[in-house]
Protein backbone atom coordinates (compact mmCIF):
# COMPACT_ATOMS: atom_id res chain seq x y z
CA UNK A 1 0.00 0.00 0.00
CA UNK A 2 1.46 3.10 -0.93
CA UNK A 3 1.42 6.33 1.40
CA UNK A 4 -1.62 7.98 -1.03
CA UNK A 5 -3.82 5.32 -0.64
CA UNK A 6 -5.10 5.94 2.44
CA UNK A 7 -7.47 8.66 3.27
CA UNK A 8 -8.18 8.24 6.86
CA UNK A 9 -5.81 6.54 9.32
CA UNK A 10 -5.54 6.01 12.93
CA UNK A 11 -3.70 7.80 15.78
CA UNK A 12 -1.71 5.90 17.81
CA UNK A 13 -0.96 9.09 20.48
CA UNK A 14 -3.62 7.90 22.93
CA UNK A 15 -5.85 5.00 24.32
CA UNK A 16 -8.86 6.27 22.05
CA UNK A 17 -6.82 5.51 18.45
CA UNK A 18 -9.12 8.03 17.31
CA UNK A 19 -9.35 6.33 13.01
CA UNK A 20 -11.35 9.20 11.21
CA UNK A 21 -8.10 11.77 10.95
CA UNK A 22 -8.24 12.66 7.25
CA UNK A 23 -4.61 12.71 5.38
CA UNK A 24 -4.05 14.46 2.50
CA UNK A 25 -0.49 15.50 0.69
CA UNK A 26 -0.09 18.21 3.27
CA UNK A 27 -0.45 15.76 6.38
CA UNK A 28 -2.62 14.45 8.34
CA UNK A 29 -5.16 16.83 10.24
CA UNK A 30 -5.37 16.14 13.82
CA UNK A 31 -8.78 17.12 14.24
CA UNK A 32 -8.12 19.95 17.11
CA UNK A 33 -6.75 16.97 18.90
CA UNK A 34 -3.32 18.29 20.44
CA UNK A 35 -1.66 14.94 20.86
CA UNK A 36 -2.49 13.86 17.33
CA UNK A 37 -0.74 17.25 15.99
CA UNK A 38 1.90 17.21 18.23
CA UNK A 39 2.13 13.19 17.30
CA UNK A 40 2.48 13.47 13.65
CA UNK A 41 4.57 16.58 13.57
CA UNK A 42 7.43 14.67 14.73
CA UNK A 43 10.56 14.14 13.47
CA UNK A 44 13.62 12.81 13.06
CA UNK A 45 16.23 14.24 15.22
CA UNK A 46 18.65 11.26 15.41
CA UNK A 47 18.89 8.11 13.53
CA UNK A 48 21.70 6.35 13.78
CA UNK A 49 22.36 3.40 16.20
CA UNK A 50 25.03 3.30 18.38
CA UNK A 51 27.07 0.74 20.83
CA UNK A 52 28.44 2.09 23.61
CA UNK A 53 28.06 6.08 22.31
CA UNK A 54 30.18 5.09 18.95
CA UNK A 55 28.16 4.93 15.61
CA UNK A 56 26.76 1.56 14.80
CA UNK A 57 24.96 -0.56 11.84
CA UNK A 58 22.29 -2.32 12.90
CA UNK A 59 23.55 -5.43 13.09
CA UNK A 60 26.26 -4.64 15.29
CA UNK A 61 24.03 -3.04 17.39
CA UNK A 62 21.81 -5.93 17.42
CA UNK A 63 24.71 -8.15 18.24
CA UNK A 64 25.94 -6.09 21.10
CA UNK A 65 22.77 -6.68 22.30
CA UNK A 66 22.19 -10.23 22.52
CA UNK A 67 25.59 -10.40 24.22
CA UNK A 68 24.21 -8.37 27.03
CA UNK A 69 21.43 -10.89 27.13
CA UNK A 70 23.54 -14.05 27.09
CA UNK A 71 25.58 -12.69 29.84
CA UNK A 72 22.36 -11.61 32.31
CA UNK A 73 20.82 -13.58 34.73
CA UNK A 74 17.58 -12.04 34.59
CA UNK A 75 17.45 -9.34 31.93
CA UNK A 76 13.93 -7.19 32.45
CA UNK A 77 12.22 -5.77 28.96
CA UNK A 78 10.13 -2.82 29.62
CA UNK A 79 8.69 0.03 28.77
CA UNK A 80 6.56 -1.67 25.57
CA UNK A 81 5.44 1.35 23.98
CA UNK A 82 5.17 -0.63 20.12
CA UNK A 83 2.91 -1.70 17.76
CA UNK A 84 1.41 -5.50 18.38
CA UNK A 85 3.87 -6.95 15.59
CA UNK A 86 6.92 -4.93 17.86
CA UNK A 87 5.28 -6.40 21.57
CA UNK A 88 5.00 -10.18 19.99
CA UNK A 89 8.86 -9.84 19.13
CA UNK A 90 9.46 -8.71 22.52
CA UNK A 91 7.69 -11.33 23.73
CA UNK A 92 9.47 -13.79 21.73
CA UNK A 93 12.94 -12.28 23.24
CA UNK A 94 11.53 -12.65 26.60
CA UNK A 95 11.29 -16.28 25.67
CA UNK A 96 14.80 -16.83 24.17
CA UNK A 97 16.65 -14.99 26.99
CA UNK A 98 14.98 -16.21 30.02
CA UNK A 99 14.00 -12.28 30.63
CA UNK A 100 11.10 -10.77 32.97
CA UNK A 101 8.23 -8.72 30.67
CA UNK A 102 6.46 -5.96 32.23
CA UNK A 103 5.24 -2.29 30.75
CA UNK A 104 6.65 0.28 32.68
CA UNK A 105 4.65 1.64 35.42
CA UNK A 106 1.99 -0.68 35.18
CA UNK A 107 0.62 -0.04 38.61
CA UNK A 108 -2.75 0.93 37.24
CA UNK A 109 -3.18 -0.90 35.01
CA UNK A 110 -2.39 -3.97 37.34
CA UNK A 111 -5.37 -2.47 39.47
CA UNK A 112 -7.68 -2.74 37.12
CA UNK A 113 -6.72 -6.62 35.67
CA UNK A 114 -6.11 -7.75 39.33
CA UNK A 115 -9.82 -6.77 40.24
CA UNK A 116 -11.11 -7.45 37.42
CA UNK A 117 -9.98 -11.09 37.22
CA UNK A 118 -11.05 -11.79 40.69
CA UNK A 119 -14.40 -10.31 40.54
CA UNK A 120 -15.52 -9.72 36.61
CA UNK A 121 -16.74 -6.75 35.52
CA UNK A 122 -19.81 -4.87 33.46
CA UNK A 123 -17.61 -3.14 30.91
CA UNK A 124 -18.66 -1.25 28.05
CA UNK A 125 -17.57 -0.19 24.38
CA UNK A 126 -17.36 2.99 22.73
CA UNK A 127 -19.84 2.01 20.23
CA UNK A 128 -22.43 1.35 23.67
CA UNK A 129 -21.49 4.55 25.58
CA UNK A 130 -21.59 6.62 22.46
CA UNK A 131 -25.09 5.39 21.67
CA UNK A 132 -26.96 4.13 24.65
CA UNK A 133 -25.57 5.63 27.63
CA UNK A 134 -28.47 8.52 29.33
CA UNK A 135 -26.04 9.10 32.10
CA UNK A 136 -21.98 9.54 32.59
CA UNK A 137 -20.10 8.93 35.47
CA UNK A 138 -16.28 10.12 35.36
CA UNK A 139 -14.18 9.42 37.88
CA UNK A 140 -10.77 10.37 38.59
CA UNK A 141 -9.19 13.71 37.16
CA UNK A 142 -9.71 15.88 34.28
CA UNK A 143 -9.32 13.21 31.65
CA UNK A 144 -9.09 15.88 28.66
CA UNK A 145 -5.30 15.94 28.68
CA UNK A 146 -4.73 12.43 28.07
CA UNK A 147 -7.87 12.43 25.90
CA UNK A 148 -8.46 15.12 23.75
CA UNK A 149 -11.31 14.01 21.81
CA UNK A 150 -13.12 11.93 24.61
CA UNK A 151 -16.27 14.35 25.16
CA UNK A 152 -15.90 13.98 21.34
CA UNK A 153 -16.08 10.59 20.37
CA UNK A 154 -18.16 9.26 23.37
CA UNK A 155 -20.59 12.37 24.79
CA UNK A 156 -21.39 14.71 21.75
CA UNK A 157 -22.39 11.44 19.45
CA UNK A 158 -24.75 13.68 16.99
CA UNK A 159 -26.47 10.68 15.28
CA UNK A 160 -26.70 8.19 18.83
CA UNK A 161 -28.54 5.04 17.58
CA UNK A 162 -30.35 4.43 20.83
CA UNK A 163 -31.37 7.88 23.07
CA UNK A 164 -32.65 11.06 22.09
CA UNK A 165 -31.28 13.62 24.40
CA UNK A 166 -27.40 13.84 25.51
CA UNK A 167 -26.07 12.20 28.19
CA UNK A 168 -26.00 13.79 31.70
CA UNK A 169 -22.28 14.01 32.60
CA UNK A 170 -20.84 13.90 35.73
CA UNK A 171 -17.29 14.42 36.57
CA UNK A 172 -16.16 13.04 40.28
CA UNK A 173 -12.53 14.31 41.29
CA UNK A 174 -10.59 17.11 42.99
CA UNK A 175 -11.13 19.69 40.10
CA UNK A 176 -12.59 19.92 36.47
CA UNK A 177 -9.96 21.75 34.79
CA UNK A 178 -8.74 20.49 31.18
CA UNK A 179 -11.82 19.37 30.20
CA UNK A 180 -11.90 19.94 26.25
CA UNK A 181 -15.33 20.56 25.92
CA UNK A 182 -16.56 17.18 27.54
CA UNK A 183 -20.16 18.90 27.71
CA UNK A 184 -19.92 18.44 31.58
CA UNK A 185 -23.05 18.60 33.21
CA UNK A 186 -22.13 19.34 36.84
CA UNK A 187 -18.68 18.73 38.92
CA UNK A 188 -18.96 16.96 42.19
CA UNK A 189 -15.87 18.29 43.80
CA UNK A 190 -14.08 15.29 45.81
CA UNK A 191 -11.61 15.98 48.10
CA UNK A 192 -7.63 14.72 46.93
CA UNK A 193 -7.04 11.25 48.80
CA UNK A 194 -11.14 10.76 49.04
CA UNK A 195 -11.98 8.54 46.29
CA UNK A 196 -12.82 5.31 48.12
CA UNK A 197 -15.11 7.57 50.83
CA UNK A 198 -16.78 9.21 48.36
CA UNK A 199 -17.31 5.96 46.03
CA UNK A 200 -18.27 4.19 48.88
CA UNK A 201 -21.04 6.79 50.53
CA UNK A 202 -22.52 6.41 46.52
CA UNK A 203 -22.46 2.65 46.67
CA UNK A 204 -23.98 2.75 50.00
CA UNK A 205 -27.09 5.00 48.56
CA UNK A 206 -27.42 2.71 46.10
CA UNK A 207 -27.82 0.20 48.11
CA UNK A 208 -30.69 2.19 49.51
CA UNK A 209 -29.11 2.75 52.62
CA UNK A 210 -29.31 6.21 55.41
CA UNK A 211 -25.89 8.04 55.77
CA UNK A 212 -25.77 9.56 58.76
CA UNK A 213 -22.79 12.16 57.51
CA UNK A 214 -23.53 15.33 55.80
CA UNK A 215 -20.76 15.14 53.71
CA UNK A 216 -18.00 12.20 51.81
CA UNK A 217 -14.55 13.74 51.17
CA UNK A 218 -16.10 16.90 50.81
CA UNK A 219 -19.07 16.43 48.69
CA UNK A 220 -22.85 16.58 50.06
CA UNK A 221 -24.38 13.71 50.86
CA UNK A 222 -27.46 15.01 49.25
CA UNK A 223 -25.47 15.66 45.70
CA UNK A 224 -24.48 11.77 46.03
CA UNK A 225 -28.08 11.39 46.54
CA UNK A 226 -29.10 12.74 43.60
CA UNK A 227 -26.39 10.83 41.85
CA UNK A 228 -27.35 7.65 42.50
CA UNK A 229 -30.74 8.99 42.07
CA UNK A 230 -29.96 9.74 38.33
CA UNK A 231 -27.67 6.52 37.60
CA UNK A 232 -30.35 4.15 38.81
CA UNK A 233 -33.38 6.11 36.75
CA UNK A 234 -31.14 5.78 33.34
CA UNK A 235 -32.11 2.64 31.19
CA UNK A 236 -28.72 3.29 30.21
CA UNK A 237 -25.68 4.15 31.87
CA UNK A 238 -21.27 4.59 31.81
CA UNK A 239 -18.91 4.96 34.56
CA UNK A 240 -15.30 5.56 33.56
CA UNK A 241 -12.16 5.69 35.31
CA UNK A 242 -8.68 6.31 34.99
CA UNK A 243 -6.71 4.16 37.70
CA UNK A 244 -3.60 5.89 37.70
CA UNK A 245 -5.36 9.15 38.77
CA UNK A 246 -5.98 7.46 42.35
CA UNK A 247 -3.28 7.27 45.04
CA UNK A 248 -1.56 4.47 45.44
CA UNK A 249 -2.88 3.14 48.36
CA UNK A 250 -6.25 3.29 47.63
CA UNK A 251 -6.26 2.51 43.88
CA UNK A 252 -7.35 -1.60 44.43
CA UNK A 253 -10.22 -0.51 46.82
CA UNK A 254 -11.36 2.33 44.54
CA UNK A 255 -11.91 -0.33 41.62
CA UNK A 256 -13.22 -2.59 43.61
CA UNK A 257 -15.82 -0.47 44.81
CA UNK A 258 -16.39 0.82 41.07
CA UNK A 259 -16.84 -2.64 40.17
CA UNK A 260 -19.23 -2.87 42.61
CA UNK A 261 -21.37 -0.14 42.13
CA UNK A 262 -21.42 -1.25 38.70
CA UNK A 263 -22.59 -4.75 40.07
CA UNK A 264 -25.47 -3.15 41.99
CA UNK A 265 -26.82 -0.76 39.19
CA UNK A 266 -27.17 -3.69 36.71
CA UNK A 267 -29.57 -5.64 39.11
CA UNK A 268 -32.38 -2.79 37.69
CA UNK A 269 -30.48 -1.43 34.89
CA UNK A 270 -28.05 -1.34 32.25
CA UNK A 271 -24.67 0.24 33.33
CA UNK A 272 -21.40 -0.14 31.62
CA UNK A 273 -17.48 0.27 33.36
CA UNK A 274 -14.73 1.61 30.58
CA UNK A 275 -10.91 1.46 32.55
CA UNK A 276 -9.47 4.21 30.68
CA UNK A 277 -5.98 4.00 30.07
CA UNK A 278 -4.08 2.27 26.95
CA UNK A 279 -1.77 4.94 25.88
CA UNK A 280 1.58 3.55 24.36
CA UNK A 281 -0.80 0.67 23.02
CA UNK A 282 -1.00 -0.82 26.71
CA UNK A 283 -3.89 -2.48 26.56
CA UNK A 284 -2.14 -4.60 22.70
CA UNK A 285 0.87 -5.34 25.54
CA UNK A 286 -1.78 -7.34 27.75
CA UNK A 287 -3.71 -8.74 25.37
CA UNK A 288 -0.53 -10.23 23.78
CA UNK A 289 0.20 -11.32 26.31
CA UNK A 290 -2.62 -12.93 27.45
CA UNK A 291 -2.82 -14.72 23.75
CA UNK A 292 0.70 -16.17 24.12
CA UNK A 293 1.47 -17.04 28.14
CA UNK A 294 -2.29 -16.92 29.32
CA UNK A 295 -1.44 -14.23 31.78
CA UNK A 296 -1.58 -10.43 30.91
CA UNK A 297 0.99 -8.93 32.55
CA UNK A 298 4.29 -9.12 35.08
CA UNK A 299 5.67 -12.83 33.16
CA UNK A 300 9.01 -13.87 33.87
CA UNK A 301 10.51 -16.62 31.39
CA UNK A 302 13.83 -17.30 33.44
CA UNK A 303 12.77 -21.22 34.20
CA UNK A 304 11.67 -22.14 30.55
CA UNK A 305 8.29 -21.41 31.04
CA UNK A 306 5.65 -18.25 31.58
CA UNK A 307 5.43 -17.71 35.01
CA UNK A 308 2.66 -14.95 36.30
CA UNK A 309 3.53 -12.65 39.44
CA UNK A 310 2.13 -9.20 40.26
CA UNK A 311 4.73 -8.52 42.94
CA UNK A 312 7.41 -10.16 42.43
CA UNK A 313 7.29 -9.33 38.33
CA UNK A 314 6.68 -5.77 38.94
CA UNK A 315 9.16 -3.88 36.47
CA UNK A 316 9.62 -1.00 38.74
CA UNK A 317 10.14 -3.19 41.90
CA UNK A 318 12.76 -5.26 39.80
CA UNK A 319 14.67 -2.02 39.14
CA UNK A 320 14.64 -0.70 42.45
CA UNK A 321 15.26 -3.45 44.16
CA UNK A 322 18.56 -4.56 42.11
CA UNK A 323 17.06 -7.58 41.35
CA UNK A 324 17.42 -7.07 37.53
CA UNK A 325 20.87 -6.93 35.83
CA UNK A 326 20.20 -6.15 32.79
CA UNK A 327 17.44 -3.85 30.85
CA UNK A 328 16.03 -3.85 27.14
CA UNK A 329 14.09 -0.87 27.20
CA UNK A 330 10.81 0.11 24.08
CA UNK A 331 9.54 2.63 23.47
CA UNK A 332 8.81 4.27 19.84
CA UNK A 333 5.14 5.60 19.95
CA UNK A 334 5.88 8.11 22.95
CA UNK A 335 9.39 9.86 22.45
CA UNK A 336 10.59 8.41 26.07
CA UNK A 337 13.66 7.88 27.05
CA UNK A 338 14.81 4.71 29.60
CA UNK A 339 14.82 5.03 33.37
CA UNK A 340 18.37 6.33 35.30
CA UNK A 341 19.99 3.08 35.97
CA UNK A 342 23.23 1.54 36.17
CA UNK A 343 21.86 -1.55 34.53
CA UNK A 344 23.50 -2.65 31.37
CA UNK A 345 20.92 -0.89 29.17
CA UNK A 346 19.47 -1.41 25.67
CA UNK A 347 17.47 1.28 24.56
CA UNK A 348 15.13 0.16 21.27
CA UNK A 349 13.52 4.26 20.83
CA UNK A 350 12.72 6.32 18.19
CA UNK A 351 14.34 8.79 16.28
CA UNK A 352 13.31 11.76 18.54
CA UNK A 353 14.09 10.55 21.76
CA UNK A 354 16.35 12.46 23.34
CA UNK A 355 18.59 9.69 25.93
CA UNK A 356 20.38 10.90 28.98
CA UNK A 357 23.81 9.08 29.54
CA UNK A 358 24.77 6.49 27.71
CA UNK A 359 22.94 3.27 27.40
CA UNK A 360 24.98 0.79 26.25
CA UNK A 361 23.47 -0.13 22.73
CA UNK A 362 20.45 2.59 21.11
CA UNK A 363 18.68 1.53 18.47
CA UNK A 364 16.69 3.98 16.65
CA UNK A 365 13.09 2.37 15.24
CA UNK A 366 10.76 3.66 13.56
CA UNK A 367 7.22 5.24 15.08
CA UNK A 368 4.06 3.83 14.34
CA UNK A 369 1.74 5.60 12.11
CA UNK A 370 4.81 7.58 10.98
CA UNK A 371 7.35 5.21 9.75
CA UNK A 372 5.42 2.62 9.24
CA UNK A 373 2.11 0.62 9.61
CA UNK A 374 0.96 -1.92 12.05
CA UNK A 375 -1.84 -2.27 14.70
CA UNK A 376 -2.66 -1.23 17.81
CA UNK A 377 -5.60 -2.16 20.97
CA UNK A 378 -7.80 0.74 21.43
CA UNK A 379 -8.70 1.55 25.22
CA UNK A 380 -11.92 -0.11 25.21
CA UNK A 381 -10.10 -3.32 24.75
CA UNK A 382 -12.16 -4.77 21.76
CA UNK A 383 -10.79 -3.95 18.86
CA UNK A 384 -7.13 -3.98 17.33
CA UNK A 385 -7.15 -0.95 14.51
CA UNK A 386 -5.03 -1.26 11.76
CA UNK A 387 -2.40 2.27 11.04
CA UNK A 388 -0.50 3.12 8.24
CA UNK A 389 2.41 4.94 7.34
CA UNK A 390 2.57 8.65 6.68
CA UNK A 391 6.10 9.12 5.68
CA UNK A 392 9.21 7.80 4.08
CA UNK A 393 11.89 6.11 6.38
CA UNK A 394 14.39 3.60 6.43
CA UNK A 395 14.13 3.03 10.24
CA UNK A 396 13.80 -0.51 11.21
CA UNK A 397 10.69 -1.37 13.03
CA UNK A 398 10.42 -2.80 16.84
CA UNK A 399 10.01 -5.86 15.36
CA UNK A 400 12.99 -6.27 12.95
CA UNK A 401 15.11 -4.67 15.64
CA UNK A 402 14.21 -7.54 17.92
CA UNK A 403 14.33 -10.22 15.33
CA UNK A 404 17.99 -8.56 14.24
CA UNK A 405 18.33 -9.52 18.36
CA UNK A 406 16.95 -12.66 18.45
CA UNK A 407 18.94 -13.98 15.48
CA UNK A 408 22.25 -13.27 16.79
CA UNK A 409 20.98 -15.42 20.27
CA UNK A 410 20.30 -18.18 18.09
CA UNK A 411 16.79 -17.88 17.32
CA UNK A 412 14.62 -16.12 14.36
CA UNK A 413 11.18 -14.32 16.20
CA UNK A 414 7.88 -15.61 14.80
Amino acid sequence: MSLGDVSTITCPFCGLACDDLPRSPAGVESRGCAKASQGFARGLTAVDHRVRGIESQLEAAAAAAASILRKARLPLITGLGADLAGIRALIALAEKAGAAIDRWQSSAQQANLEVIRDSGAFLGTFSEIANRAEAILLVGRAPGEAYPRLGERLFRNRAPLYRTNPPWVTFLGPDAGAFADLSLAEHLACQSGGFVEALGALSGLLLGRKLNAKHAAGIPIEALAALSNRLKAAHHSAILWDAAHFPAAEREIAVRILLHILRTLNRTTRSVGLPLGGSDNALGVSQALLWQTGWPSRICFSRGVPEHDPWLYDAERLVGDGEADALVWTAVISPAPPPATSLPTIAIVAADTAIGGTPDVVIRAGVPALDHGGAIVRADNVVALPISATRSSELPTVAEAVREILTRLGEDAP
